[in-house]
Formats: structure tokens, C-alpha cells, sequence
């Protein structure tokens, strides 16, 4: 086989380096414990963790946000359905908080919602470092699934029993590890050897049935087939679901049956892993399944996000204003439920559609999604050049979650979201931006060179319409 020399860039390796090694630590941390990991910051300022990298992001390299950015609004190509309506999502935010403001609801807690259009800015941070590290995509995911293997057992164990509070937060230090079934995909997807992974994939499915997060059950079920479909790969998918289904017959033969985290309620135990996954769509036949009490809690969970969004929809009927651009942010959307009220910190109803519509009317609705769906066409590009497909499916399994959580609103979901998409487009992007027009395996990281170390990258053309 033979190799083209890939151009190195300009820029020191040590800037970037620095940058890549915060966004490995951002990531894994994000990953694996969550909301606690969010308040890391200074909370009196209200500044966390999230929030202080992007910032420190467009003020120390904003070239590497405008150049690009700029460049796709004004001459179009892969970036450029994304390009403009980021652009338009974070207008609209600002004018929702002025707004917001101006109608006398707190200006920071107007700020805390304009973070739903300004995290999509991440991408530019992950297509930056993924032009120079194309390693660093699976870096992450190969340093979560070790931790995750790790932290997961000792969270469910005992950690979920220690009480030590985030600083300015009520929040636990240590958070519930999700993530076992993006794991199990991003592995099969990524490492070319994802044989050797059977270990750590075997402990992230059952983290993955041990949260119990149905939201995260459901969008991974509609990633892992458009990936088998996109890759025809269908066997492998079938091999996942029979996996699954023998570890929860496996528990059920053994009796597995162990306390489940306080904030999950319920129990680690197959039938009521099933149960609570059937309470979402027939209480009665969880209930003759498991013969618990239980059921009323997970379902309890369903039934006041309901209440909740259809207060929601019923407020944006109320009048033309409120339909089309909503109360604007800032808005207490709890007390549109009385026994929401005394809520403080819960400003999101767990669907990303109600969120929209709820402070930002139909027409942030339809801005949300059209910016979704210029990510969906940079994917697709990606997709098309180099037939992988982790893109298309994570962007799938994330939207998915967003209609059953706080995934799009909050930094533990979008942060990783928009910062991994970038990373992911990155090496296709920088490849074809190369003299040669090299075409980058991303199926195959480990043998992606590095550019910036004046590495090779496999010889071959990208076909010039397909991105």
C-alpha cells in the first residue's frame, strides 16, 4: 500500500496538545459522573467547568471559531447548513434572553437557558483538534470504557451510598455513570480490533441495564440499527440484542437482585430492569411481571413529565405571542405545575421539543431543529466519503435521548454531544483540505496518521461532491 505525506500545520503542537489533553479530561469527566462533574468551577460566579472552557476557547483561539465559521457562511461547502443556522439559533437565544430580561425575569437565570444555543459551538473546538489529532476520538472513548469499567461496579456498590456534596450544589460528588451503550458502539465503530473490548463491552451492558435510564435504552436501540443499517453490519446488531438478552436471562437464573441507586428507586434485578422499561408503555403488564410496588414509582416518573408538557402545550395555545416566540427565557416554565413550584433548580421538563416550545415557541422549535438537521447533513457528507457511520448513529441515539431527558439543555449531555461530533468530522474535513485530498479511514483510527507530526495518511481521493 502506498502513502502521502500529509502537509504538518503551522501551529506549535504544544497550544494544541494542551488542548487536546482538556478535552480528553473534559470528556471522561462529563461521561462518567455527569451533572456532578458540571459544577466543577467557581459557583458563586455562577462559572463552571463547561462554560469557562468555551469561553476561554473563543477568547484564546477565536480563529479557530470565526475562520471556519465565517468561511462556510460566505462560501458555503460541508459546514455550511450547519454554519447558518448556528448562527441563526444563537440570534435567537440572545434575543430571547434580551427579551427575557426586559419582561423582568432574572437576567442569570435567562443566561442559564441561552446555553441550550450556544453549546453547539463546541463543534468548532472538536473540528479543530480532530484536523490534528484523528486519534483523539477513540483516545476518549478507550480511556472512558477502562474508567467506566472501574467506576461503574463502585458506584452501584457503595459510592451511590456516600453523601459528599459538589461545592455551591446539593449535587453528589459522585454522579451515576451512563454511557455503557455508547461503549459498545463507539468500540465496534472505531478500534479496529474492537474483539480485544469483549471485557469492558461485557461490564458496559450491565451498567448500561443497571441505570436504568429508559431514554438512553431507547436512542441507543435506534443508533446501534441505523449503524447496521448504514454499515450492513445487521449481524453484529443482532449479536448486541442477543447479548443483552442473555445477560438479563443470565441475572434472572442467578437472581440477581441488588439495591438500585436511591435516585433511580426500584432494584437491579432482570424483571425489574424489564418491568421498568414496560411501565412506560403498559403499567399493568409490568405490574403482573414483577408483582411490585415498584411499578408505581416508574411509572410515577413518566406520568409527571406528562403533566408538565401538557401544561407546556397548553400555555403556548394561550395566545399568539407565547405560540410563535413563547415567554421568553428566563421564564419559571415550573410554575405552570403547582407541585413543580417549589422546584428552584428544575428548569427543563426532560424533552427537548417541550423545552423549545416552552421558552421559545414554535418558531425556536423549528430553529432547534433545522439546526439538527444541518448536523445531520455534515454527518451524512462524512458518512458518504468514508462509510462510517458513528456519526449519523450517535447524532441519532443523542436526539432520541433528548426527547425522554435533559440531554440538549444541560452541559453533561450537550458538551460531549457537539464536542465529540466535532472530533469526528475533523479528519474528514482536514483531509480533504490537504493537497492530495487523502481519503481518511475514520473506521480505523490507530492507522490514521498524524498531521501535525508530519505523519502519513492512506493515498487515495476523495470523490469531490460527496462532502
Amino acid at each position: 500500500m502506498h502513502y502521502t505525506e500529509v502537509e504538518p500545520e503551522s501551529l506549535p503542537m504544544r497550544k494544541w496538545d494542551l488542548w487536546s489533553k482538556w478535552v480528553l479530561f473534559l470528556l471522561v469527566g462529563y461521561s462518567l459522573t455527569g451533572r456532578s462533574f458540571s459544577y466543577l468551577g467557581i459557583p458563586p460566579a455562577k462559572l463552571f467547568i463547561g462554560d469557562l472552557t468555551l469561553a476561554a476557547f473563543i477568547f484564546l483561539r477565536p480563529r479557530q471559531i470565526f475562520d471556519p465559521w465565517i468561511k462556510a457562511l460566505t462560501k458555503g461547502g460541508p459546514l455550511g447548513p450547519l454554519a447558518w443556522t448556528l448562527l441563526i439559533s444563537i440570534s435567537y437565544g440572545i434575543f430571547q434572553v434580551i427579551r427575557g430580561v426586559l419582561l423582568g425575569f432574572p437576567p442569570l437565570t435567562a443566561m442559564e437557558n441561552l446555553v441550550f444555543n450556544i453549546y453547539p459551538l463546541y463543534v468548532f473546538l472538536g473540528i479543530w483538534l480532530g484536523k490534528r489529532r484523528p486519534d483523539l476520538l477513540l483516545r476518549f472513548v478507550q480511556v472512558f470504557a477502562v474508567l467506566f469499567c472501574i467506576y461503574s461496579p463502585a458506584y452501584l456498590v457503595f459510592l451511590n451510598k456516600v453523601y459528599v456534596a459538589m461545592p455551591g450544589s446539593g449535587v453528589p460528588i459522585f454522579g451515576q455513570a451512563g454511557g455503557g451503550g455508547f461503549i459498545i458502539l463507539s468500540l465496534l465503530c472505531l478500534d479496529p480490533k474492537p474483539a480485544r473490548w469483549w471485557p469492558a463491552m461485557a461490564i458496559a451492558a450491565f451498567g448500561f441495564l443497571a441505570a436504568q435510564v429508559r431514554g438512553e435504552w431507547l436512542g441507543m436501540v435506534v443508533g446501534t440499527m441505523i449503524w447496521g443499517v448504514l454499515s450492513k453490519k445487521m449481524t453484529r446488531v443482532a449479536m448486541i440484542g442477543a447479548g443483552i438478552f442473555a445477560l438479563l436471562a443470565v441475572g434472572a437464573i442467578l437472581d440477581v437482585n441488588l439495591p438500585s441507586p436511591g435516585e433511580r428507586g426500584g432494584a437491579i434485578a432482570s424483571r425489574e430492569i424489564v418491568a421498568r422499561g414496560l411501565a412506560a408503555i403498559n403499567p399493568d403488564l409490568a405490574r403482573d411481571l414483577t408483582g411490585s410496588s415498584n411499578v408505581n414509582f416508574y411509572n410515577g416518573t413518566i406520568t409527571w413529565r406528562k403533566t408538565w408538557w401538557r401544561a407546556i402545550w397548553a400555555n403556548s395555545q394561550n395566545n399568539y405571542t407565547n405560540l410563535l416566540i413563547g415567554p421568553g427565557y428566563g421564564f419559571a416554565l415550573r410554575n405552570l405545575v403547582r407541585a413543580l413550584v417549589a422546584e428552584a433548580d428544575l428548569r427543563t421538563p426532560h424533552d427537548v421539543f417541550y423545552y423549545a416550545l416552552g421558552y421559545s415557541g414554535w418558531i425556536g422549535v423549528l430553529i432547534f431543529f433545522s439546526l439538527q438537521t444541518g448536523c445531520a447533513v455534515l454527518l451524512w457528507r462524512v458518512y458518504r466519503v468514508t462509510g462510517q457511520a458513528w456519526g449519523l448513529a450517535v447524532w441519532a441515539a443523542g436526539l432520541t435521548t433528548a426527547f425522554f431527558g435533559n440531554f440538549m439543555e444541560t452541559p453533561a449531555g450537550a458538551i460531549p454531544f457537539y464536542l465529540t461530533m466535532g472530533l469526528f468530522v475533523g479528519p474528514a474535513l482536514a483531509a480533504l483540505g490537504s493537497p492530495a485530498r487523502q481519503r481518511l479511514s475514520l473506521a480505523t483510527p490507530s492507522a490514521v496518521a498524524y498531521p501535525q507530526q508530519g505523519g502519513y495518511a492512506p493515498e487515495g481521493a476523495y470523490p469531490s461532491e460527496a462532502i
